[in-house]
């Protein structure tokens, strides 16, 4: 009999276990989303402040999983957003989040953000908005149980964390700063001559003194050649012109080269 009753709660020990089991995952314990893996985004504002207006729903999920999607979005912000100037604000409004049944194997999220940025004289400001859903089918598995919970709230936030560093790379880049609070965009592209490595010196070519490009008249007198007036002789046109070679012109011979006739040479025979 001793050993029937200790075989009975053996039994019903391991079927209280299994269904501890088939009913979720109570007693399992999930670790917090952290984003500290991530890049910072270090704003111009002298503080950043996250407000959660997420509407109440009743027949949401939410409230069920192990992070709710609004306290993830809340650790987000306080973890990658970063306050690096010395005025201004940013805040940071959860519009929407929510996890909600989506059939008898799937389940469905939403998320909403808005970042709003503005100097301390509310002179200059801007925003951004960053949307994601996302939809888990789960299969055989339990749909609102915690783990499917968590496991969807986690790839939400993976979407989150990339559209919103895309919009705020996008549209707030002015905003932005690095470590030390210096501006990423200082008023546009600017231009830096570079140097030789190891030697110091520009590579930034000499200027020119002359067109680069050959200067004919209409008429088709002379034409010189840049090379030639800039750096010396051309090697094609020693004199810097090359009227010596057209056909049309007729050549006078160089001095001293030809000698006139003598008179003894000029009588006629």
């Amino acid at each position: 009999m001793r050993l029937r009753y200790w075989s009975g709660l053996g039994a019903l020990a391991l079927s209280l276990s299994v269904g501890a089991c088939s009913d979720g995952d109570a007693e399992q314990s999930f670790p917090p989303l952290d984003y500290g893996y991530l890049s910072q985004i270090h704003l111009n504002v002298g503080s950043v402040d996250v407000h959660d207006e997420a509407p109440a729903t009743p027949d949401s999920l939410s409230a069920k999983a192990p992070i709710a999607p609004d306290e993830a979005l809340k650790a987000m912000a306080a973890q990658r957003l970063v306050a690096s100037g010395v005025s201004g604000k940013a805040d940071f409004i959860i519009k929407q989040a929510y996890l909600n049944r989506a059939g008898d194997n799937a389940i469905t999220g939403a998320m909403d953000v808005q970042l709003n940025v503005a100097d301390a004289g509310n002179q200059h400001t801007g925003f951004v908005h960053a949307r994601i859903t996302r939809k888990l089918d789960t299969g055989d598995r339990d749909p609102t149980s915690r783990r499917e919970l968590y496991n969807l709230t986690s790839q939400m936030m993976q979407d989150m964390n990339v559209e919103l560093e895309f919009q705020i790379r996008k549209k707030l880049m002015s905003w932005m700063t690095d470590a030390t609070g210096t501006p990423l965009v200082n008023g546009g592209v600017q231009q830096q001559t570079l140097g030789v490595p190891g030697t110091g010196q520009s590579t930034a070519p000499a200027p020119q003194t002359t067109n680069t490009s050959f200067n004919t008249s209409a008429g088709g007198g002379k034409a010189t050649s840049p090379i030639a007036t800039a750096n010396g002789p051309d090697a094609i046109f020693p004199t810097g012109t090359d009227a010596e070679t057209s056909s049309d012109t007729q050549h006078s011979p160089q001095p001293g080269t030809l000698q006139l006739p003598s008179k003894d040479s000029a009588t006629t025979h």
